[in-house]
């Protein structure tokens, strides 16, 4: 089946890494991106790496800025209608070392506000062209258990409040039969600048995680309302 895919925070990362596999596989991709002219640089990036340049687009996605989502959303509605995959994928983390009583109030607020917030927002200007197209809302997201070798404090705590919006939203999915799906997608610990490249048993490359959430993402199955984990095991889901 072919798709059209939106990714958040595509200029690096996990973004920019499903990007190229995604375009790679032959999948329209809509580049995401705070600020343009790194997006520039991630489109020669995926063209040096093979992908055709016509499966390529690019739009600001700013999610601290409420304007820029209005005009991405219109740019979209305008020229990419057929658009059926949003991918929320930007995110900020805060510094990932502090303990959580050392981890200032700002840190949570700031994460709270990109991390929930933002892509709050991207849902909601966006729903409109993926329930147009019976269309999949994903969320990149983080663990709802905590571990003692690894507790970023902040990034934790907001994506808990991601978690707790997927499914909240996938319940008015539920209950108000609308033609889409919403789910949250967690790829275990990946190694990006995000966290320092954080190394370890637990940690994966960036293009292993991409593929995870590729291939999670891409199933042919009933997904709407949980949260899945790295190898397609459900963490959490809607109860009945």
């Amino acid at each position: 089946m072919t798709h059209k895919i939106l990714i958040t925070g595509a200029n690096r990362g996990i973004g920019l890494e499903m990007s190229k596999q995604l375009g790679l596989q032959g999948y329209k991709v809509i580049l995401g991106v705070r600020d343009l002219s790194k997006g520039q640089i991630a489109l020669h990036e995926l063209v040096q790496a093979g992908v055709t340049r016509s499966q390529l687009d690019l739009v600001q996605v700013d999610l601290q800025n409420p304007e820029s989502l209005i005009n991405a959303a219109n740019y979209v509605e305008k020229e990419h209608p057929d658009l059926d995959i949003l991918v929320n994928n930007a995110g900020i983390a805060a510094d990932m070392q502090k303990t959580a009583l050392d981890t200032p109030l700002l840190d949570y607020k700031e994460t709270l506000d990109i991390n929930f917030l933002g892509t709050l927002q991207v849902i909601q200007h966006f729903l409109p062209v993926i329930k147009q197209n019976k269309g999949k809302i994903v969320a990149i997201t983080g663990p709802l258990t905590a571990t003692t070798w690894y507790n970023p404090a902040a990034y934790r705590v907001s994506k808990i409040a991601l978690n707790g919006l997927i499914q909240t939203l996938a319940v008015d999915v539920i209950n108000k039969k609308l033609p889409i799906s919403i789910f949250g997608i967690f790829p275990g610990g990946v190694s990006t600048d995000i966290n320092g490249h954080r190394q370890g048993p637990y940690m994966k490359s960036v293009a292993e995680g991409a593929r995870d959430i590729i291939n999670i993402m891409l199933a042919d199955k009933e997904q709407n309302g949980k949260i899945i984990g790295p190898n397609g095991n459900i963490l959490s889901e809607i109860q009945d």
